[in-house]
C-alpha cells in the first residue's frame, strides 16, 4: 500500500457518519429533477377567469376553503379529464387514486325573453358590442346586464355541485377542481360562460348584430344631415387644435373600418349605406394620418 493511500485510509477512518456520507454524495454523479409536463397552466390571466375564481372562493359560508386548495392542485396536476359545457352545467371527470370521480357544476340558464332583454341593453353599448363581436369580453359586462336584471357571473346560491365521492362538500374537492379547470378552459374561450347560461357565441352574436342593425330609424332633429356618399375627409375628421403640441407617436392605422363592418349596418342604415360610411371612415383615417405628419393637402 502506498504512502498516499495509507493517509486516504487513515482520514477516512477519522470522518464522523456524517462526513463519509457527504463526501459520497459529493463524488457521485448529479441527476437533473424530473421534468412534468402536459399540466394545465394555472388560470388567472384574464380578468373573466379570475373572476370566476373569485366567485368560488368568496363564497366561503357555501365552499369550504379546505377543499379549495385539494381542487386546485389535483386540476394543476391534469386530473380533470373530458370537461364540457352545457346550457346549465359543466360535466367532467377527475381521476385521483387510479379512480374516476364524476362530477356536475349547476347554473341556472336564462330563458329567452331574459336573453332578449339582455341582448338589448348590450347592443345598446357600443364597446360592449364590439368587444363581444372581437371574442373578449366587456369587464363590467354584468353591470351592463344588471340593467335587465342579469348577471353572467354566478350570484350568491346560484352555483351547485355533485360528485359521486363520499364528500359531502358542495363542492367536495374534486368539484373544486372541476371549478379550477372551468376558470383555465375559460382563459380561451370566454364565451364558455354565456353558453352555461343558455346561449352559445354564435347564437348571441347574431341576436347581437340584428339588435344593433333592426333597429327602427328616427327623424333627426335639427339641420338636414349630409349624405354618407358625399363626406369627404375633412368633413369626417375635425383635429380640433394644434396636433404638433401632442407628445405621441402615430402609427398608420391598419384597418380603420374593421371594428365598423364587424359590428354591421347601424341602426335605421341600409347595408349600402353602411359600407359607404366605412369607407368614409377610411378616408377620414388616411386624412388623419397625412395631418399627423404635417402634410393636410391631400
Amino acid at each position: 500500500m502506498s504512502t498516499a493511500t495509507r493517509r486516504t485510509t487513515a482520514t477516512r477512518e477519522k470522518q464522523t457518519p456524517r462526513e463519509k456520507q457527504a463526501a459520497r454524495e459529493k463524488q457521485a454523479p448529479r441527476r437533473q429533477s424530473p421534468v412534468t409536463t402536459g399540466k394545465p397552466a394555472a388560470p388567472g390571466s384574464t380578468w373573466w377567469s379570475r373572476r370566476w375564481i373569485r366567485a368560488l372562493e368568496s363564497l366561503g359560508a357555501t365552499y369550504p376553503n379546505p377543499r379549495l386548495p385539494r381542487g386546485r392542485t389535483l386540476a394543476r396536476q391534469g386530473a380533470v379529464h373530458g370537461l364540457t359545457v352545457r346550457p346549465g352545467e359543466v360535466t367532467a371527470q377527475v381521476r385521483q387514486a387510479k379512480r374516476g370521480y364524476d362530477v356536475t357544476l349547476r347554473l341556472p340558464v336564462f330563458g329567452d325573453g331574459e336573453w332578449s332583454a339582455g341582448v338589448t341593453v348590450l347592443a345598446g353599448q357600443l364597446r360592449h358590442a364590439a368587444s363581444l363581436l372581437e371574442g373578449r369580453m366587456p369587464e363590467d359586462i354584468d353591470e351592463t346586464l344588471g340593467q335587465a336584471g342579469l348577471a353572467l357571473f354566478p350570484r350568491r346560491g346560484e352555483l351547485s355541485s355533485h360528485c359521486d365521492c363520499r364528500d359531502t362538500g358542495d363542492p367536495c374537492g374534486h368539484g373544486a377542481a372541476v371549478h379550477y379547470a372551468f376558470a383555465s378552459a375559460l382563459e380561451d374561450n370566454p364565451f364558455l360562460l354565456p353558453a352555461l347560461r343558455g346561449r352559445d357565441k354564435e347564437k348571441l352574436l347574431a341576436e347581437l348584430r340584428a339588435a344593433r342593425s333592426g333597429g327602427p330609424a328616427e327623424a333627426a332633429a335639427g339641420p338636414d344631415g349630409i349624405p354618407v356618399s358625399q363626406l369627404g375627409a375633412p368633413d369626417a375628421y375635425f383635429t380640433g387644435g394644434d396636433l404638433t403640441a401632442v407628445p405621441l407617436h402615430p402609427q398608420p392605422p391598419a384597418d380603420p373600418a374593421r371594428r365598423l363592418r364587424r359590428l354591421g349596418p347601424p341602426p335605421g342604415c341600409a347595408p349600402g349605406d353602411a359600407e359607404l360610411l366605412a369607407e368614409a371612415v377610411e378616408r377620414a383615417a388616411a386624412h388623419a394620418w397625412r395631418t399627423a405628419g404635417g402634410d393636410a393637402a391631400g
